[in-house]
């Protein structure tokens, strides 16, 4: 019963992207494939990654990763930037451009807190927001 909760709140979220993200009023993301949404999530996720970072994660080649990096910094969805100390290396930053595509859900979620707080006593929420840490936690193992 868990495991199929859990699945319907993900796609229900997941759907409810996808619905907004096609919509005439929304942000639109013009030619990214598949691969390149999901290079663009994790740096987003990774919070400033390097390039062997990001490389590392797909477990892909050093080469590999600045050939799809610098395609999406010319299409305007990530920049880099050196570090301060070593000019060689480089970090990686999503973009004003995606975060308005990426962020469209953010109503919707803020829409389903809000009802989720007016249905659910202070100590239910407070022990949600328990449950919900340790989902995170357990997420990233």
């Amino acid at each position: 019963m868990l495991n199929e909760l859990f699945e319907d709140l993900y796609m229900k979220l997941a759907m409810n992207f996808y619905k907004n993200s096609s919509r005439g009023q929304t942000v639109e993301i013009e030619n990214i494939s598949a691969v390149e949404m999901a290079c663009l999530e994790v740096v987003y996720f990774l919070k400033k990654p390097t390039f062997s970072e990001l490389a590392e994660f797909f477990n892909i080649s050093q080469p590999n990763a600045t050939y799809r990096i610098n395609k999406l910094i010319k299409k305007g969805y990530l920049t880099k930037f050196n570090d301060e100390k070593d000019k060689r290396v480089y970090y990686l930053q999503v973009t004003d451009k995606f975060i308005e595509y990426y962020c469209l859900n953010d109503n919707y979620i803020n829409n389903i807190v809000t009802n989720l707080k007016k249905r659910c006593t202070a100590e239910e929420i407070e022990q949600f927001e328990k449950m919900l840490k340790i989902l995170t936690k357990e997420a990233m193992e």
